[in-house]
């Protein structure tokens, strides 16, 4: 069992979708395996799930691609 670094409650392993903005488009990652806290939702990687984001972010071979709205808050 691990603990947040946030709020100190425990941490549970989960398959979540990562996002991030790269050069200018929002790409999302599924079955990324993360420890999230079930407190604050603060999610942490292993240093190899992080290598395989950056490839995997970076070749940019995408396998679907979706459509999501923007609002803009006035």
């Amino acid at each position: 069992m691990n603990k947040c670094s946030v709020c100190h409650r425990k941490t549970i392993r989960k398959d979540i979708t990562y996002t991030q903005w790269y050069r200018g488009e929002l790409v999302a990652v599924e079955n990324v395996p993360a420890e999230v806290c079930e407190n604050c939702n603060e999610e942490y990687f292993s240093p190899e799930t992080v290598d395989k984001l950056q490839i995997a972010i970076e070749r940019h071979r995408s396998y679907k691609t979706i459509q999501v709205p923007v609002f803009q808050l006035l």
